[in-house]
């Protein structure tokens, strides 16, 4: 095990060769538009601080840990490591379309709080779970979330929290079902989505948008 800071040049020295992806340091969250297309061209930002150990168990922003443990594992799997570049492109997309928030509930349900089916029973995918000592033991076993089946429809109208374990997770049952469900044009997706009712965090029917 590794008992110091991880550097970046080393990480990146086994990850692009692997799926053609690189780290970048940032210094936390950057605009929408920059992260998508940072994405796009199989970049992904890491933030550069730490949390505080009182914050081991969840944190609202990431941080180097969620970013560097939770989600740079995942891009060394090609289908993921292509389903995240495939999302910012779509970003850049969404940012002309003014659909950003329904697009970044999707990653949100997905990239960061995704659980998948497999033998062994739930597992969890999303980094906001990897990098939640305790989401993660809540995700997969507890019986106070609901957890739905994924599709694209159902997670863009979905509220999600920030501050607290989700109440609802989306299961797959494999990466690429998640790459294939994706792979359409969201462009026409959107005017339907917005003209129907969203679900609040807890899976609650709430009135369509204005």
């Amino acid at each position: 095990p590794h008992e110091r800071i991880p550097r970046f040049e080393e990480i990146n020295a086994r990850l692009m060769p692997a799926t053609g992806w690189q780290i970048v340091a940032v210094p936390g969250l950057i605009p929408e538009l920059a992260f998508f297309e940072l994405l796009a061209d199989r970049r992904f930002p890491v933030t550069d601080w730490i949390r505080t150990p009182a914050e081991f168990d969840y944190i609202v922003e990431p941080d180097v840990f969620h970013d560097l443990f939770g989600h740079v594992p995942l891009l060394f799997n090609p289908v993921l490591a292509d389903y995240v570049q495939r999302y910012g492109q779509g970003g850049i997309k969404a940012h002309r379309l003014g659909a950003c928030e329904m697009l970044a509930r999707l990653y949100w349900y997905t990239i960061e709080f995704g659980l998948i089916r497999e033998a062994g029973g739930l597992r969890a995918y999303g980094a906001g779970i990897l990098s939640s000592g305790g989401e993660l033991v809540y995700s997969v076993e507890s019986p106070l979330p609901q957890r739905l089946p994924l599709t694209v429809e159902r997670a863009m109208r979905s509220r999600y929290k920030i501050d607290s374990y989700q109440q609802t997770y989306f299961v797959i049952d494999d990466l690429q079902q998640l790459f294939d469900m994706t792979e359409a044009d969201f462009a026409p997706l959107y005017p339907q989505l917005r003209a129907l009712p969203e679900f609040s965090a807890d899976g609650q029917l709430i009135a369509a948008q204005a």
